[in-house]
């Protein structure tokens, strides 16, 4: 074929060099490239097992948060416990609850309670929209806590406990072998203010479908107080000259003067007799479940208030009051108080829900078909209704129902003598499920509804 020319030969093997160097490029860049890819792998599965982490770390913190602040409720309104008392049983109680959460590479997340646990006060203010978070002091005027903030940390650095920082997988080869984590909850509880249900919620809330004057419970705490610091004598002459000059006259303004314990009732042309609203005849051995709670006969330290409407003056007045349908019948009352109210009987409210102040319509008397049920909750806690004022006579009656009060049912009898019925309640204080919260009040030494614990942070 001849020689082939050398220029032909030169270029062959220049093409030949060229390919081998792009060969080597690539490599390199494929390597370099490699290099990166794994990087990216490896930060994003620190990146993920951080998150992840954090993640178990928020829901520890708010079950620790959520379970230490149920202790809050002890601590404030009715035989409340000291402070030091509560906040000693929330910090182990929160301690506790984080010890049953894993997070990262630890099984058990470690919180210091004395460092991590902390207490205070807290309102809502309607403009900024927040809440304003008192940290350290107590409520004014009323003692106790009514906020409660966790802290869950994993950024101590050589610690010997499991706050210790997160050690990373793979970040390891560029040098950065922990991460500092941290997470809070905070939880407040307030005075209840009406019931709201959710769309499509099966739960109920514990109202008793009963009113009581505001006038009257507020003097039966007076009397209470009264009673814890003085005793109540026999005679019952001796009781009514014991007199509550704070007391406001029925249809006035003036304190009117009459006896704390009971008021006097006038009988045509006969001396003025006195009624006794308020005494301690009962006691409750009470637990959580009613059936497992005994009322017996004899003191117990708190005052029983008869809410069996007698007369113009005590509660009730025409008896039940209905919360949902104007056409409640009794199957209605005793749901209610068994089980209390539901999304179904709020439809019947202003915006599907109790929302205090409203006006709710009464029923004329109390009927006998729902003692078995009233029974049937002996020294369970619940809320019932207080109104300031009452239109109209018989089913046309008309409540203001303006707040709410917690009550346990001591002792019931609806049949036989008017003269011998009665409905004993006692105070009791209640948390509400379901439950509004009063955001234009603080918790103050009458609150005896409340709110669950609320998450605001």
């Amino acid at each position: 074929m001849g020689n082939v020319p050398e220029i032909y030969v030169m270029n062959e093997e220049l093409q030949l060099h060229g390919k081998r160097q792009r060969s080597g490029a690539v490599a390199i860049v494929a390597a370099i490239l490699l290099v990166m890819l794994l990087g990216f792998v490896a930060l994003a599965i620190d990146l993920g097992y951080i998150v992840l982490t954090k993640t178990s770390m928020q829901a520890c913190t708010d079950a620790a948060c959520l379970s230490g602040g149920t202790e809050l409720i002890d601590g404030m309104g009715v035989d409340a416990a000291s402070p030091d008392s509560v906040t000693e049983s929330a910090r182990a109680i929160a301690k506790d609850y984080a010890a049953r959460h894993r997070n990262g590479d630890v099984e058990s997340s470690y919180i210091d309670s004395d460092r991590d646990v902390r207490f205070g006060w807290a309102t809502f203010d309607d403009e900024s929209n927040e809440w304003v978070k008192n940290w350290e002091d107590e409520i004014p005027d009323a003692g106790g806590y009514n906020l409660i903030g966790v802290t869950l940390r994993r950024n101590v650095a050589n610690s010997s406990n499991d706050d210790r920082p997160l050690p990373l997988i793979f970040a390891r080869v560029m040098g950065r072998q922990f991460s500092n984590l941290e997470t809070t909850a905070a939880a407040v509880v307030m005075p209840a203010n009406g019931v709201r249900f959710g769309q499509g919620d099966d739960d109920t809330a514990d109202v008793l479908p009963f009113v009581l004057r505001v006038i009257q419970w507020e003097k039966y705490r007076r009397a209470q107080a009264y009673y814890e610091v003085h005793g109540l004598p026999s005679d019952p002459v001796e009781i009514s000259g014991i007199i509550d000059n704070e007391t406001n006259n029925y249809w006035g303004t003036q304190p009117s003067g009459e006896p704390l314990f009971g008021h006097w009732v006038l009988k045509n042309n006969k001396p003025p007799e006195f009624k006794q609203d308020f005494a301690d005849v009962w006691s409750c051995e009470c637990a959580i479940d009613a059936q497992e709670s005994d009322v017996l006969f004899g003191s117990d330290g708190v005052l029983e208030l008869d809410i069996f409407p007698r007369d113009d003056y005590t509660s009730g007045n025409f008896g039940t009051v209905d919360v949902g349908s104007s056409s409640n019948s009794t199957a209605d009352l005793s749901r209610q108080i068994l089980n209390g109210v539901n999304a179904d009987d709020l439809s019947y409210l202003p915006g599907g829900a109790l929302t205090l102040p409203v006006s709710l319509q009464g029923d004329t008397g109390v009927s006998a078909g729902i003692k078995d049920e009233l029974e049937a909750i002996y020294g369970q806690c619940r809320a019932i209704l207080l109104f300031t004022t009452v239109y109209n006579p018989g089913n046309n009656a008309l409540y203001e129902v303006v707040d709410l009060a917690g009550v346990r049912v001591m002792e019931v009898k609806l049949t036989g003598s008017l003269k011998y019925k009665h409905l004993s309640v006692q105070v009791c204080q209640t948390v509400l499920g379901n439950a509004t919260p009063d955001t234009g009040n603080p918790v103050g030494k009458g609150t005896t509804v409340f709110t669950p614990l609320i998450l605001v942070e």
